[in-house]
């Protein structure tokens, strides 16, 4: 049986100087995106930020400003999970070595052009398929299938992956690309 989705995403930010960590996703769906996860059993957004750096990026996070919320009509693999409140931190300090976790094939530090470069690429697919950056879900479904477990991933996303649409948006709102 699949896990039921709580409704609820946290991501995190974190820089050293002008790169940002991004990292490229292991599971559904398979794109490059900014360290992120469920709430889950976590007591707040805070808590669940915490463990999903330290799982997918090897590094312990500190003080932090909340810099992204909204409500956002994005899928994910779990049943139910068809929108999520997602709050957004930027870290204020941090420590550790980078390194790719359980649900990251990689992780690295990305320069505001390579974030671009990516970013770019998710914009192909916005003109492919006529859908704006703010229709999450929609850009989700078209790239990725309606179906995480069947595997309908754009073939020309699986040559040469952007962006995480969801992270488009949020990246996209927030002035970052």
């Amino acid at each position: 049986m699949a896990k039921v989705c709580d409704n609820t995403s946290v991501g995190q930010i974190i820089r050293d100087g002008e790169k940002i960590v991004v990292i490229e996703r292991a599971n559904y769906p398979e794109a490059f995106a900014l360290p992120a996860g469920h709430v889950d059993g976590d007591p707040n957004f805070y808590d669940a930020m915490v463990r999903e750096i330290k799982e997918e990026a090897g590094l312990e996070v500190g003080e932090n400003k909340l810099v992204f919320e909204e409500d956002i009509n994005n899928p994910c693999k779990r049943e139910g999970g068809m929108h999520h409140l997602w709050k957004v931190y930027e870290a204020l300090n941090w420590s550790g070595e980078l390194k790719a976790g359980s649900d990251a094939k990689k992780a690295g530090w990305f320069s505001l052009a390579e974030l671009q470069r990516i970013a770019k690429r998710t914009e192909y697919f916005m003109k492919k398929y006529g859908i704006s950056y703010n229709r999450v879900g929609e850009l989700t479904i078209a790239i990725f299938g309606k179906n995480p477990t069947e595997k309908a991933t754009d073939s020309e996303w699986k040559q040469e992956m952007g962006l995480e649409p969801v992270w488009y948006h949020i990246l996209k709102t927030i002035g970052v690309i």
